[in-house]
């Protein structure tokens, strides 16, 4: 007898889920009934789900364990329950449910859980058996590490080669009546049309299964979806076609439905195969253009993080993110682990101890020997999960889910009345036009456009040097009609071909000193200082750098201090236009300042100046002086020098409160409040530490002035969607008109259907390419 329990005005199919509801409501949850009209379905124990005590075992760890650093552990666990934005509401709160959770985040599309847990408070096998409790047993598949793309499922060749097989025979039966053929023996005809009543049983409980489940499961929850209306159509046509042949009016339209499910199954295949292809171009070992400096020979040399090999040493200054696994092999770690645990503090590294990717130096520079390649390492992981939303949500927007939903609500409307006309003016038309109809009119081209028109840009653009975190900021740099730039690092080289000091000479060993300090730092005055002061290098401790202010330690007992006048007791000095000033203190005393004039990127002026046709722009720096060359990319009332890292997030915000769109370009260090509170954050990479979770995206520094360009191929991907929603729509309604009008078959209205789909997708690539051919983004050969 099935169990049935009721409680607090609430029915529950066993005590198990009354448990569940139990528990959510005494840690603050109740609120995850309250997203789904069945946000949860009855757990049922899988034959798959080891026993909790084997989740502790040393092989199983090492298979789940992705980190584990001064008690904070982090799992990644496959969760095949979740099904709903419910079970990623649940699952992304269970630090309510269990405090020693500091973090979960959900890979949705992956079934994936990631969890980060303090160990000392709640074992690996307690956590497991508190998802279970709550229905999200977690399976022992998918090996750590496996990052392959999800291909096209294999069932589906089988039903689609089912539904070939099938189609074929129809057609072959069906012959004498597409011929006109006289044959007079009922008995043979009879026998034709049972056969195809047979082969059509295939088709029907097999191959088409798929769209009767995700029919049902659309009617479950009280939502509609596009495989409604096909499914109807299915059962429709099957149901007249039985009843034709069983009554003698004729032979029925079993070949109609064997190709409609036959095309409707290519569809599917097109779009698994398309969507597993843009998976993998975003999965690339290049999606991100990060450099470091490798150590050879004695010289310092940047080099992609592509191209670290396992023994390669490397140099990570101050507030540089450590992209490769590691073992730190001179000076002192800090490693800051926020970017991975979430927790804030510092871990202190000894030599010869082995450090994570992912991390973040805080101090002095350090030395890492590579132990594991960039593409065994979990930072591209790490910088898709780390968004501004809180988890991975569907790649799209859901806009094109409403316009779908809305749309088939019309055409079951428009069948409805289009079968009560026919069924009062001829009803013998009656099943053949509502079948067209509801063929025809399946919106899957809408659903179709967004994520091609999209994924292609973001292919395009990568290519070119700009590298998105995801499909929807394309959607959002479309609509940018305020463009804000930082000078330092962004419009200006970090090469400087003119550097002087003022104040009392230094010595050889104060400019060692000076140049040891300037070392750690990935500012672009220390980077100046650091190539321009020929002197030997220093063990330095104690490093402090202030964003906006200057960058402070000990060399040989000697306090040094590098940045701004306010960070010491330095006097007033003025430069002049184009010149940049880093006073220099060594022990608390003033020694004097070195004067730095910077040269603009090459062809920033006429970016900048482009870029002004379609959107302001505007210049925030934290010099008090601008050039004249840069000063001339931007009016006077746009230019506002002075500003510290708060003042430039706030500039973003003021101009928001305007009604603003804004798109933020930062060297990613003191700019991350800015690209964090921008629409869009864009961060210029030359090195390692550009890479940070206040980025919408990260453009190569040799690629920045095809910005404009690049602008513009986003709006036009922005119109190219619109316009073939239009087009999904124009040849919907022209269907549709037909087929009320008895003038469309069955077959035609199948063979169209997924035909409007590949047109779709095949305009919005080649309208997408052809924009970027045309803005030079792509090769013309």
């Amino acid at each position: 007898m099935e169990e049935h329990v009721v409680a607090d005005a609430h029915d529950f199919c066993c005590h198990g889920c009354k448990a569940v509801h139990d528990l959510l409501r005494d840690s603050g949850l109740h609120t995850y009934y309250e997203l789904e009209k069945r946000p949860g379905t009855k757990s049922v124990a899988n034959a798959d789900e080891a026993r909790a005590e084997l989740f502790d075992l040393p092989e199983v760890r090492e298979k789940l364990v992705e980190f584990n650093e001064d008690g904070i552990t982090r799992v990644k666990l496959h969760v095949p329950q979740m099904h709903c934005s419910s079970c990623i509401w649940l699952l992304e709160n269970l630090e309510k449910l269990e405090p020693a959770v500091v973090r979960s985040r959900v890979r949705f599309g992956q079934k994936e859980l990631t969890v980060n847990f303090r160990e000392g408070d709640l074992k690996l096998q307690d956590l497991i058996l508190l998802l279970r409790r709550i229905g999200y047993g977690p399976q022992l598949t998918a090996a750590k590490g496996d990052n392959k793309p999800v291909g096209v499922p294999r069932m589906l060749y089988v039903r689609l080669g089912v539904a070939g097989f099938c189609f074929g025979n129809s057609m072959l039966f069906s012959f004498p009546e597409y011929l006109g053929a006289d044959i007079s023996d009922a008995i043979l005809l009879k026998g034709f049309s049972y056969l195809n009543i047979l082969f059509s049983l295939p088709v029907l409980l097999f191959s088409a299964n798929g769209f009767f489940s995700s029919a049902f499961a659309g009617i479950r929850a009280r939502r509609i979806n596009i495989d409604q209306p096909i499914a109807l159509g299915i059962v429709v046509l099957f149901v007249r076609s039985v009843f034709d042949v069983l009554t003698g009016v004729g032979p029925g339209y079993f070949d109609s439905l064997a190709g409609l499910v036959f095309f409707l199954l290519i569809g599917r295949w097109y779009q698994a195969y398309t969507y597993q292809a843009l998976s993998f171009d975003r999965t690339l070992e290049d999606f991100l253009p990060i450099a470091v400096v490798r150590l050879r020979n004695g010289t310092e040399e940047h080099v992609g993080v592509g191209d670290l090999i396992q023994g390669d040493r490397i140099l990570v200054r101050d507030q540089e993110l450590i992209p490769v696994d590691g073992i730190l092999r001179s000076g002192h770690g800090h490693i800051d682990n926020s970017f991975i645990t979430g927790e804030p503090l510092p871990i202190r590294k000894n030599e010869g101890e082995a450090i994570r990717a992912g991390g973040r130096q805080r101090g002095a520079a350090i030395e890492v020997e590579v132990l594991r390649a960039f593409s065994d390492s979990h930072l591209k992981r790490l910088w898709e999960e780390h968004r501004n939303v809180s988890s991975e949500r569907p790649l799209m927007p859901r806009t094109i889910d409403a316009v779908a939903r809305r749309f088939t609500v019309a055409v079951l409307l428009i069948a409805l009345f289009a079968g009560l006309f026919w069924w009062w003016y001829d009803p013998s038309q009656i099943w053949q036009v509502v079948t067209a109809v509801l063929i025809v009119a399946c919106p899957c081209a809408l659903a179709l456009s967004m994520p091609f028109g999209y994924g292609h840009t973001i292919r395009l653009l990568g290519k070119r040097g700009l590298f998105l975190r995801d499909a929807e900021v394309v959607e959002r740099m479309s609509f940018i009609d305020a463009v804000v730039f930082d000078k330092t690092g962004t419009l200006t080289a970090r090469e400087a071909w003119d550097m002087r000091f003022t104040g009392a000479p230094l010595s050889e060993h104060e400019r060692s000193l000076v140049r040891s300090l300037a070392r750690n730092s990935t500012h672009p005055l220390s980077a100046v200082l650091y190539s321009g002061l020929k002197a030997p290098l220093k063990e330095v401790g104690n490093v402090n750098e202030i964003p906006g202010q200057g960058i402070s330690g000990t060399a040989d007992g000697v306090e040094v201090t590098l940045g701004s006048a306010s960070l010491m007791d330095a006097p007033s000095f003025t430069p002049e236009k184009g010149e940049a000033v880093v006073h220099v203190a060594l022990d608390g005393r003033h020694r004097g300042h070195f004067i730095v004039r910077k040269q603009a990127r090459a062809g920033m002026g006429d970016s900048v100046r482009d870029v002004h046709l379609g959107a302001a722009t505007y210049l925030v720096t934290g010099d008090l002086t601008v050039d004249p060359e840069v000063a001339a990319m931007f009016t006077p009332e746009h230019t506002v020098t002075g500003c510290t890292p708060a003042e430039k997030a706030k500039f973003v915000k003021q101009l928001q409160k305007e009604g603003r769109r804004v798109m933020m370009v930062g060297d990613g260090l003191n700019d991350a409040g800015a690209l964090l509170q921008s629409d869009v954050g864009v961060t210029v990479s030359e090195s390692s530490a550009a890479l940070t979770p206040a980025s919408d995206a990260i453009v190569d520094a040799s690629a920045l002035h095809a910005l404009p360009r690049m602008l513009r191929l986003t709006r036009s991907a922005h119109r190219i969607v619109i316009a073939s929603l239009i087009l999904s729509l124009l040849y919907n309604v022209t269907g549709v008109s037909f087929a009320v009008s008895g003038h469309l078959t069955p077959l035609v209205a199948a063979i169209l259907m997924p035909l409007s789909s590949v047109s779709v997708v095949g305009f919005v690539s080649l309208a997408v390419w052809w924009v970027a051919r045309r803005e030079a983004l792509v090769s013309h050969t």
